[in-house]
């Protein structure tokens, strides 16, 4: 209950808020996004809420949506309201009114002001018991209110998530609450490391937290759902979820195929959902983009089944209103995917609304594969034939087939399912718009077998086919396919269709008989009798005997036919339209029939156009009965020519009714019969054998033939001879006809043969054909579509051939296409709006150049004007399209520049004065519009040097920025469009003048366009640069400088400064590349015209190259760190590095003083540079420094500062110091060790250059003769400079420098070389050589008259000359020991001289070893003198302790002979006078090391000796008072210890390192060195002495005593060490009664170490003790602290013994020891054993009782009942116990009862099967009268119940 408690207690102090916590109340107050949290709690909500406000008001200007939180969120109420207060449903719709505000405001969340207006919903309302505190409280004290960050924690994180990059969310993440959902748990880690998650955290998350993944999804719906959707989110969330999804299907495909099906099926339960709800959004296609790429990727990762493969397509197709490739890529992979071919009606229907589908495809099927998507939308369409519109279908079937998107296989399907459909003609019903459905799909196998794709498919499948059906017996297919080429290329023979169902009588009946007012079929009226004259035409075309009833129907007035048109247009009309092949050869045949059965009495010259059109049929049998029609007509002619050639006169048939009743054929252009019968002989009569192989021969011969390229040689062809005056008459009348032939067919196929005639000469026609033009682009585009949907023409392909009406050269046609774009049509037509201005485009190279201004200036308006409809939407949108694909003129663009408006409105040519108080004007959003749309169509322009542009954009943006000095609102884009265009004009001059000089390039085109330079203002770009806070606005402005930098310094020669000091802040601090490639090229193009420019100006130009650099160094802090080191770099080499590298050394040194950063940077540069470069500006830096120092400064003032300048020592003390910094780099000794590589000429180079650099810097030493500080930095500089020197020459200069008189230069040598040869490197070129033929230069140095200085710089140089090279010439080493042995090292004053004296030695002894011999005894008798006085009174030196020790770890090493006999005597005992002086632990180690070798090095034998004759001395040393001089004074050291502790050690490293034969022989040694150590306590104790070491020093030492006899236990067997041990046990006891106390204490400590260590294995080793210690309990007595400690001593020996008497235990390190055979299990059982010894421990409870050993005693006594084992021996224990239970004195009592708990706890029920004669004691005990023992009592009661399992309470009573 209480547990539970503490949990409701928990989670309610969790989940609430203390309004009486102070500290919790102002940390939530401060919890800010904007501000810092010190700041933030310093505000009040009255500050808060004015914030806020601006925030919120700024977002309604932007968005009126945001006026929906005025009431709530936003008010004046919201100050007061409180969470706590309101209902669950008050709540719920605040959360629903916060959620939406989110929403709506995520979309601006990067703008400040939807910051300031979350701080408001973050902070406010927390003011919930603010009216009860003070005012300073009261604004600190906290809610629950809004605080979204705590309640609606889930939606705030997804608003912001989308700018997870952006600092903002980086302050979200402080502060969040430390309670969140669980989908965003994988924010903690980047929470508390203050990091930005990376996108691959978030879609990891996505892919493997549910939890985040559905509430990212419901959250992105919600706010597509409420229409706030904006791109930022729909982006983030499509591609974390398509990643994410990804990933799921990965993770799925795991597993046995079972679980990889469950798997998947999961994972679309959790997609599929908000995907489908995505996709019924049709407001938001962004938002159904994302939807199809997840589809997309579900698509292509998962094996799904078709059913839902073909429901996710229908999903796609919902609500598709705006087709977007992604939808259509979506369809093409689950097409793909699936194992159907159909593709439902829902979908097809989708995609045959699509526009420009087939163009879609083919640009998909470069990367998808569509076929399946195309075989599935073709059978679709073929099932849907047979239904009105079936000529569009079977016009896409054909356009899929030609695009060739499908393999052959399925393009053998495809036509497949087609001959299966005319294999059935009952599935073609007859239609209302009088389409033969079967006649044109049969047309298109045939169009579809002559094309090169996809042809040989066809034919193949045709050859199969027919077999088929030959044996099948069907002739219905062969019927259709009427003049389709076989595989052979023969034709196959005509038959007749296959006959309608209506019988031809019924068609007959159905026939009006009232037509005389209907002259002509051929008129602009509908007829009403074609159609039903047409239906029973092409009935009985089946059959001779109705064809010819129909020819005799009293309707078609046969008889008339020779005056009257009604006859000859109805065939017409039948030949030239949509109607079945046989019905259009019936006609033709005919019509050719009665041409040369009849007497014809009227000239038939109508039929030319019509003739001319059916000759370009694609069937091959119309063009053959068209053939003959042409050849019955020229017979005719030629026939009346050869009656009366020059007087006939015939009638035009037709002339005045052909087209219509009123004046429609006034405009025909009709010819001369002779003309006729002319064209017909000579022209087309050659022709028609090429016209009957290939349909398109025809409309080639009128364009070429009949132009006048015949005439230019143009056309190479063997073609008749036609006059010029007879061409032109025909091609008129052609087109005359065109124009008013109501035929639109006939239109489309002839108006690309007559505009082809136009093109090749004949330009006059066009005018004719215009009121085509002028017609069709009056109508509107159901007017037209509807006109060619009758006669089966594509309505855009006729409108594009209408459209090539209009030539650049008709100014008539022009005006057309000018009054059409400039006037808002009546009727709407996209079709001709789309064909108009792509003619527009393809025309306009050629227009004038008038024409182009002018209709540029109208597309302009057009774009800009207000749209209100689709249709203008279009018209703009080709308007825009065409003003940036066509090549503007200069005139254009400039008058494009010049309409451009204002937007300053004229504040630049004002005063400044009356700018600054000029009230803002009020620039429209038109004018801005514009300026934007004309600077992007100028730029989109401009590929040729346009210079005269120039000015007028620099004009431009001076007005933008005009603009915004007084608006507050930057133009950046309109800014960069106008620099992008500077910038294109620029490139294009310097490309087309390439061959002039630079400098002479824009000079050049300046006088070409008569352009003032004035016009180009650089200071509009440098204003760019500084002012700007857009990146792209600064790049372009400086790439444009660069540019003017290369072809007009002079124009931005004074503007340099500011604008690499602008760059330093803005684009030098940018890290990526292409602001990288920006400050370069500026740099490569500015910085070189300013150098020339400044040597050309000036004698000395370190002036203005100051000025330059110090821009760039100003600007170091901004440089990214990985950029900075390239960008100096290429600077330095831009103005010179030998030049003026020192310059900008020197100031960035004094711009950052401080700065380790910038020092690296410099070293860094520096050492980038080559050897030479680096001398030079070294040599620059001193002659710097110089000139500062000189009287009459020159270039230094530009380069130092004043403080520099004022305070010559301190100047000179901080440049020398980095100087030497920048030098003493090791790459600076590298790259001068390989320049002396080289050749002798290059290297005498640098020898004066360092020569140079010498002198300089003595020349600054000699300045200042009583400064050191500058004379040491002078010298450190020169040993810089030479410490790249290789060491021969380094040899040969400093043994020139050592023969000099001048001591100090010696010494400053002698550095140098220390310096170097202490660097450890083996030099190349015999430096190793040099050095060893340099120790004889060395030693007259120690041996000559220079101070102790010189000789300690000496000393170590031999140091690193012998330890390096010596093993090359011993005899060089040997000859120089004899200097540093002489009076003057080791028996010199200076301390430090000595101590370099010695580790030189050593270092001597190392390499010569026993060459070393002659100078062995007196250097030793020195060592151990030096050792000596290291450590006496006053004198004690750590160093030279150390390097005297040193010297003889070395002699030990090495020659280890020369230290034996009285010489380590000497060294033992001055080790003991070390070991007991006080000094640190690093002075002992050395100390100890020299011993450790002794002991390996010296023989045992030599080493017992001395330790033995040490003994004493070693002792001695331990109670004397040493004393240590230090910086307090001299202190007393307490440690008396050490010496004979560190004797000890040595003793058992002597033990540890020799042979076991060799302790055999040695073991007597041994023995008594062991009997000395545990001699010790005897010596020292008795008696006691003021001088003698405490007892606890004592136990120290004895430790290491039983540690060194452990030792030499573990390399004996028993044979050897069991009379050792006796030896010890009688050595122990056979002393006088007072000293034996004290050795025997310290023997059997020993002995409890070997019985605890050995354990079982040396248990028979007790019968040596065991008497001895029944005499030593029986006697001694607990009163003397003496017997105390030995009897716990030999009380704990004996416990061990009892304890491990029967565990079998074996130590490995006891294998030696050859006694395990011989120990007796249960050595304590034996009687004689037990008998002796137990009743001894017994009496010690008697004496336990008044002592502290109580524990012990009782100890020991359990282990031995354990280790006796036997009831007898249990008994005699037991009843000797209860005995003492009866003791007089209660501390007996009490240790009796103790000993009877701890005998019970480890024998347990064994032991209490004693307790009846316990029980009597029992109950007498626990009424004793001391408490403890009572207390004892009953605790061992409660223990032997719970032992026995039951209550002895009972037995008590």
């Amino acid at each position: 209950m209480a547990t539970s408690l503490a949990a409701q207690l928990t989670q309610i102090r969790a989940h609430s808020t203390n309004a009486l916590d102070t500290k919790a109340q102002k940390k939530a107050h401060s919890t800010s996004l904007l501000f810092d949290s010190h700041y933030a709690a310093a505000q009040d909500y009255n500050t808060l809420y004015q914030l806020c406000q601006e925030g919120w008001h700024e977002l309604c200007r932007l968005d009126s949506r945001f006026l929906g939180f005025a009431d709530n969120l936003f008010s004046e109420q919201s100050k007061l309201e409180e969470r706590t207060q309101m209902t669950a449903a008050q709540n719920q719709n605040l959360d629903v009114v916060l959620e939406d505000f989110m929403g709506l405001v995520g979309a601006r969340l990067l703008l400040k002001p939807a910051l300031k207006a979350i701080e408001w919903l973050i902070r406010r309302f927390r003011s919930a018991t603010a009216k009860n505190l003070s005012y300073g409280d009261a604004l600190l004290t906290p809610s629950s209110i809004y605080s979204i960050h705590e309640h609606n924690t889930t939606c705030l994180i997804l608003t912001f998530l989308p700018y997870h990059t952006s600092p903002v969310f980086l302050s979200l993440l402080t502060i969040l609450p430390e309670r969140r959902h669980g989908a965003f748990k994988f924010l903690q880690p980047y929470i508390q490391s203050s990091s930005i998650p990376s996108r691959h955290a978030i879609a990891y998350t996505a892919a493997n937290n549910q939890d985040f993944f559905k509430a990212l999804n419901t959250y992105t719906l919600r706010v597509c759902r409420c229409e706030q959707q904006y791109p930022a989110l729909l982006s983030f969330w499509s591609s974390i979820t398509s990643e994410a999804v990804s990933v799921m299907l990965d993770h799925s495909r795991l597993g046995r195929p079972e679980l990889q099906k469950e798997n998947q099926e999961d994972v679309l339960r959790r997609v599929m959902p908000p995907l489908a709800e995505g996709l019924a959004m049709h407001h938001s296609p962004d938002l159904r983009v994302g939807c199809y790429m997840i589809l997309t990727v579900l698509g292509s990762k998962t094996n799904l089944s078709d059913e839902l493969l073909a429901a996710m397509m229908e999903m796609v197709v919902h609500c598709w209103k705006l087709v977007t490739h992604a939808g259509l890529i979506c369809l093409v992979i689950m097409a793909q995917q699936r194992h159907s071919m159909t593709l439902s009606r829902k979908v097809i229907k989708s995609l045959l609304a699509i526009e420009h589908l087939i163009d879609d495809l083919e640009l998909l099927n470069d990367r998808y594969k569509v076929e399946k998507l195309v075989l599935g939308l073709i059978l679709g369409i073929l099932k849907r034939l047979g239904r009105p519109g079936d000529f569009h279908r079977i016009r896409t079937i054909r356009r899929l087939l030609e695009a060739n998107l499908m393999q052959p296989s399925l393009v053998a399907a495809a036509l497949t399912s087609m001959l299966c459909l005319l294999q059935d003609p009952a599935s073609f019903p007859h239609t209302k718009d009088d389409f033969h459905t079967p006649s044109a799909l049969a047309d298109l196998i045939r169009c579809l077998s002559n094309l090169a794709t996809v042809g040989p498919i066809v034919r193949s499948v045709l050859d199969h086919a027919e077999t088929e059906t030959r044996q099948s017996g069907f002739d219905v297919l062969r019927g259709s396919l009427v003049g389709l080429p076989k595989t052979t290329d023969v034709e196959m023979q005509d038959i007749t269709i296959t006959p309608r169902k209506v019988p031809f009588e019924d068609l007959v009946k159905r026939i009006p008989t009232q037509t005389a007012f209907k002259k002509s079929l051929l008129s602009q009226s509908e007829s009403y009798i074609f159609s039903s004259l047409c239906d029973a035409f092409v009935e009985a075309c089946q059959s001779s005997k109705n064809l010819h009833a129909f020819l005799e129907l009293p309707v078609l007035r046969k008889s008339l036919a020779s005056t009257e048109l009604f006859f000859v247009s109805f065939f017409v009309r039948v030949w030239c339209g949509p109607h079945p092949i046989p019905a259009r050869v019936a006609a033709l045949n005919v019509l050719s029939n009665y041409l040369s059965n009849e007497k014809l009495l009227a000239d038939v010259q109508l039929l030319l156009p019509y003739l001319i059109y059916v000759l370009a049929d694609s069937s091959p049998s119309v063009r053959r009965a068209a053939t003959e029609v042409v050849v019955a007509m020229a017979a005719f002619y030629d026939d009346v020519g050869t009656l009366d050639r020059h007087n006939a006169k015939l009638p035009i048939l037709g002339k005045c009714r052909s087209y219509g009743e009123g004046n429609e054929c006034d405009g025909i252009a009709w010819l001369p019969w002779q003309t006729v019968g002319i064209f017909l002989q000579e022209w087309l009569l050659p022709r028609l054998e090429e016209c009957q192989l290939h349909a398109g021969r025809i409309g080639g011969s009128i364009a070429n033939s009949l132009s006048a390229a015949a005439e230019s040689g143009e056309v190479v062809n063997d073609q008749q001879s036609f006059k010029k005056s007879l061409r032109a008459s025909v091609l008129t009348s052609l087109c005359s006809h065109v124009a008013n032939t109501p035929i639109y067919a006939v239109k489309a196929r002839l108006l690309p043969m007559l505009t082809g005639a136009s093109k090749n000469g004949q330009a006059a026609l066009m005018p004719l054909l215009n009121p085509i033009l002028a017609a069709t682009i009056s109508r509107s585009q159901g007017d037209v579509e509807m006109h060619c949907e009758q006669d089966h023409v594509d309505a855009s392909q006729y409108v594009k051939c209408v459209l090539e009406i209009a030539t650049p050269n008709d100014e008539e046609s022009i005006k057309l296409l000018q009054e059409y774009i400039s006037t808002a049509p009546t009727n709407t037509n996209g079709l001709v709006d789309v064909a108009v201005f792509r003619r527009l485009r393809s025309i306009w190279p050629h227009l004038k150049a008038q024409t182009q201004i002018t209709l540029a200036g109208i597309m302009l308006d057009l774009v800009l004007s207000d749209v209100c409809s689709q249709s203008e939407i279009l018209r703009r949108r080709e308007a825009l399209d065409t003003l940036r694909k066509v090549k503007l003129s200069v005139d254009t663009l400039q008058s494009f520049l010049r309409s451009c408006p204002s937007l300053s409105d004229g504040r630049s040519t004002r005063g400044a004065k009356r700018r600054r108080i000029a009230s803002p004007s009020h620039t429209s959003e038109a004018d801005i519009r514009k300026a934007s749309l004309i600077l992007e169509v100028v730029e989109s322009s401009v590929t040729k040097a346009h210079l005269s542009l120039l000015g007028k954009l620099t004009k431009l943006m001076a007005d933008f920025q005009e603009y915004k000095q007084h608006s507050g609102i930057e133009l950046h884009y309109l800014e960069l469009l106008a620099m992008n265009t500077m910038r294109g004009i620029l490139e294009n001059s310097a490309v087309r003048s390439d061959s002039l000089f630079l400098q002479e390039k824009f000079t050049y085109y300046l006088q070409c366009v008569k352009l003032e330079r004035n016009e180009i203002q650089v200071d509009v770009l440098v204003d760019s640069i500084r002012n700007s806070t857009d990146p792209q606005v600064q790049h372009t402005a400086l790439l444009l400088v660069s540019l003017l930098a290369s072809i007009a310094p002079e124009l931005i020669l004074h503007h340099v400064m500011p604008i690499f000091t602008f760059m330093g802040p803005t684009t030098m601090k940018r890290t990526d590349d292409y602001s990288s490639y920006v400050v370069k090229r500026t740099m490569d193009s500015v910085i070189p015209r300013i150098m020339d420019s400044l040597r050309k100006c000036r004698k000395d130009p370190i002036s203005g190259v100051s000025e330059l650099l110090l821009s760039f160094v100003a600007a170091f802090e901004h440089v990214p760190i990985e950029r900075r080191l390239t960008l100096f770099r290429s600077l330095v080499e831009m103005i010179g590095v030998n030049e003026y590298l020192f310059a900008l050394l020197l100031l960035l040194r004094n711009k950052f003083p401080r700065s380790k950063e910038a020092l690296q940077f410099s070293i860094d540069l520096l050492s980038s540079h080559e050897v030479e470069n680096q001398l030079q500006t070294a040599d620059h830096y001193l002659a710097t420094i110089l000139d500062a120092l000189s009287a009459k400064q020159t270039f230094s003032v530009h380069l130092l500062t004043k403080n520099h300048l004022n305070s010559s020592e301190e100047a000179v003390v901080d440049l020398l110091s980095h100087l030497i910094l920048l030098l003493g780099d090791n790459r600076f000794v590298t790259n001068m060790s390989q320049a002396f590589a080289r050749e002798e000429h290059q290297i005498q180079l640098l020898r004066s250059m360092l020569s140079h650099i010498t002198n300089q810097t003595f020349s600054l030493s000699r300045r200042f003769p009583q400064t050191p500080t500058i004379n040491k930095l002078c010298q450190k500089t020169l040993d810089v400079l030479l410490s790249g020197l290789p060491m021969v020459d380094l040899v040969t200069m400093l043994q020139n420098l050592l023969d000099s008189a001048d001591a100090e230069t010696r010494l400053d040598a002698l550095k140098v070389f220390e310096l170097r040869v202490g660097d450890g490197k083996i030099t190349p070129f015999g430096g190793q050589e040099a050095c060893l033929a340099f120790l004889p230069k060395l030693s007259s140095v120690i041996e000559g008259p220079d101070g102790e200085t010189s000789r300690q710089v000496a000393l170590a140089c031999i140091v690193h000359i012998v330890e390096r090279y010596g093993k090359k010439d011993i005899d060089a080493v040997v000859c120089v020991a004899g200097a540093m042995v002489s009076s003057k090292c080791l028996g010199a004053e200076s301390e430090e001289v000595r101590v370099t004296s010695l580790l030189c030695l050593s270092t001597v002894i190392e390499v010569a070893q026993g060459e070393f011999g002659p100078f062995i005894p007196q250097t030793l008798q020195k060592a151990l003198v030096t050792i000596s006085n290291s450590i006496e009174e006053g004198t004690c030196s750590k160093r030279l302790h150390n390097a005297a020790y040193a010297f003889f770890s070395a002699l030990l090493l090495h020659t280890p002979w020369a230290v034996a006999g009285t010489q380590l005597d000497l060294l033992l005992k001055v080790s003991h006078g070390s070991a007991n002086a006080n000094l640190d632990e690093a002075v002992f180690e050395e100390r100890r090391a020299t011993l450790e070798l002794v002991a390996r090095h010296i023989e045992s034998k030599e080493c017992c000796a001395a330790l033995e004759r040490t003994w004493a001395n070693a002792m001695a040393e331990g109670p004397e008072v040493l004393f240590n001089m230090t910086l307090s004074g001299p202190r007393v050291l307490s440690d008396h210890k050490q010496a004979i502790k560190e004797q000890l050690l040595v003793l058992e490293n002597v033990i540890g390192r020799s042979s076991k034969s060799a302790i055999d022989h040695q073991i007597a040694a041994f023995t008594r060195l062991l009997i000395k150590a545990f001699d010790l306590r005897r010596i020292q104790l008795c008696p006691p002495t003021e001088n003698s070491y405490e007892e606890k020093e004592i136990e120290e030492v004895e430790d290491a005593s039983n540690v060194a006899a452990i030792a030499l236990v573990t390399r004996v067997n028993d044979k050897i060490f069991r009379p050792v041990f006796a030896q010890l046990v009688e050595w122990a006891a056979t002393s006088s009664a007072k000293e034996r106390a004290y050795r025997q204490t310290a023997v059997y400590g020993f002995f409890l170490r070997f019985f605890d260590r050995f354990k079982s294995v040396v248990t028979n080793y007790s019968v040596l003790i065991i008497e001895d210690a029944a005499n030593i309990l029986n006697k001694s007595v607990f009163t003397s602290e003496t017997s105390k400690l030995l009897c716990t001593k030999v009380i704990k020996t004996l416990q061990v013994c009892f304890k491990h008497d029967q565990d079998g235990t074996f130590c490995a390190t006891m294998e030696n020891l050859s006694i395990g055979s011989n120990v007796e299990a249960g050595f304590w059982q034996t009687p004689s054993h037990f008998g002796l010894i137990s009743q001894v421990l017994l009496n010690q409870l008697e004496q336990a009782g008044e002592a502290s050993a109580a524990i012990e005693v009782t100890s020991a006594i359990t282990e031995l009942a354990v280790a006796a084992d036997s009831t007898d021996h249990h008994r005699t224990f037991n009843r000797a116990v209860l005995q003492y239970m009866k003791s007089d004195r209660a501390t007996v009592r009490l240790a009796a009862v103790n000993c009877q708990q701890n005998l019970t706890a480890r024998l347990g029920e064994e032991w209490l099967a004693l307790l009846p004669e316990m029980l009597p004691f029992i109950s007498e005990l626990q009424e004793d009268d001391d408490e403890k023992v009572e207390r004892a009592t009953l605790s061992w009661i409660k223990q032997s119940e719970e032992v026995l399992g039951e209550s002895l309470a009972p037995m008590l009573q």
